[in-house]
């Protein structure tokens, strides 16, 4: 059936990576990386390495394996995230494309792999003694069937940040139920402040809260059943179309900035505005945290998160949350220089690269890193404590079904559809996807 294409993550399978990620014990460069830089010869050569613009850590891993390896250079394109996705699906496998790529696993790797664009990495796994520094579900992560493709650097989840100073200066403080999240809403738009910043452009930042609605309305089986045979929900089930109404909810209070459906993330439309203290909170991911060091750094001392709380009703809790592990490398099958591109895939992920990434405030998987930042460290403790931290939808299913997603949550967002003709439009893909 066709549904073997649709590539489910076990929720259980990704808690567990994060839990076991997630280490501050003890300093990662005290930890063995299993290896030192490759032997490839004196001829020396180059690489091409493609990769999102919003990861500064990749430069200084690249100079790290230049200095180890001299002969060899990196080729370093970086590209935003919307563009990237375009990029890679026009170069990757071509003569001008990467030799190690970012993607985001998942259903990608199901794809690549299907189509003989990317390479297996098991070596790697005794060469690098990677079971000793990462985790089995991080490694597992990376798989096709019993096959490893792509290696994490992160793991990474979305959560409500909001200013400090605003919700001082109106007496609020963090919701823990959804009717006192609908009061922070009211209360914050009475002040003259946009409640939540938002960007839906490119879909998919509607689809981070459609995704995290979803699990707190059906509870985790519905993301860990999904994408077999046998759903255990529906994606017409009626706790769908409850999750479907809570964005349309959202909407209807004034929670969000005007014309949001049609401003780009990537162009910061949604940041800026929060940074500007113009509205009071942002949904989005833990790199955040990465945009405010870099675009607005005295932010991060009246900033912090909340998880987006439950109702009642809602069969899960409000300690779930929305993530998965990224970003992703991988190796191109078209490489010249296969061990070469292995090698520059490993200082992307070995533990200076870890220690870069936790400096710049997002969650490494390399075990035992010092999370040095106390922010990081609570959005580390928040995802190892999560019960259940479901994928976000875009990066694991098949495309056809991610792109009608895509659109039914866009149409939700800007009240161009109703709760139950959006799950039943969602359905009828997915059941035509998987040949249902």
């Amino acid at each position: 059936m066709r549904a073997k294409r649709l590539f489910g993550i076990a929720v259980v399978g990704v808690i567990t990576a994060a839990l076991a990620a997630c280490g501050t014990s003890g300093p990662a460069g005290e930890t063995s990386d299993g290896g030192g830089s490759a032997t490839a010869g004196d001829e020396g050569g180059s690489l091409n390495l493609w990769y999102l613009s919003d990861n500064p850590t990749v430069e200084g891993a690249m100079a790290r394996f230049e200095a180890d390896n001299p002969g060899w250079t990196v080729n370093l394109t970086a590209t935003p995230n919307d563009q990237y996705k375009t990029k890679l699906r026009v170069g990757l496998g071509t003569e001008n494309g990467p030799d190690v790529f970012l993607n985001w696993g998942g259903s990608d790797l199901v794809e690549y792999n299907k189509s003989d664009l990317i390479l297996p990495l098991d070596d790697m796994i005794e060469s690098k003694n990677l079971p000793d520094v990462f985790s089995a579900g991080v490694i597992g992560q990376g798989k096709v069937g019993d096959t490893l493709f792509a290696l994490a650097t992160a793991v990474e989840a979305s959560m409500v940040w909001y200013n400090t100073s605003i919700f001082d200066e109106l007496g609020l403080s963090e919701p823990t139920t959804w009717s006192e999240f609908l009061d922070i809403i009211a209360k914050t738009k009475d002040a003259g402040y946009t409640p939540i910043a938002m960007a839906n452009a490119t879909q998919w930042p509607g689809s981070q809260w459609w995704s995290e609605l979803v699990t707190l309305s059906c509870g985790p089986d519905f993301w860990a059943t999904i994408a077999t045979d046998t759903p255990a929900i529906a994606l017409d089930d009626p706790c769908v179309v409850d999750a479907n109404q809570k964005i349309v909810d959202l909407v209807n209070a004034g929670a969000f900035n005007q014309g949001f459906n049609g401003l780009d993330y990537d162009k910061g439309e949604s940041r800026q505005l929060f940074w500007s203290g113009k509205a009071a909170m942002n949904h989005m991911g833990n790199w955040t945290l990465t945009s405010a060091k870099d675009e607005a750094p005295d932010m991060l001392d009246t900033m912090d998160f909340f998880l987006v709380p439950a109702w009642d009703g809602a069969k899960g809790t409000s300690e779930m949350m929305t993530g998965g592990l990224a970003p992703m490398y991988s190796v191109a099958s078209t490489t010249a220089n296969p061990e070469m591109a292995k090698e520059v895939l490993w200082y992307l992920v070995n533990a200076e690269a870890a220690n870069d990434i936790a400096q710049l405030g997002r969650v490494p998987v390399y075990k035992d890193t010092t999370i040095p930042d106390p922010l990081v460290k609570k959005v580390s403790d928040a995802i190892g404590a999560a019960p259940a931290l479901a994928p976000w939808p875009d990066h694991v299913l098949a495309p056809e079904w991610t792109t009608e997603m895509l659109q039914q949550t866009q149409n939700l967002f800007g009240l161009a559809t109703t709760p139950e003709d959006a799950a039943k439009a969602m359905q009828a893909m997915y059941e035509q996807v998987s040949g249902q």
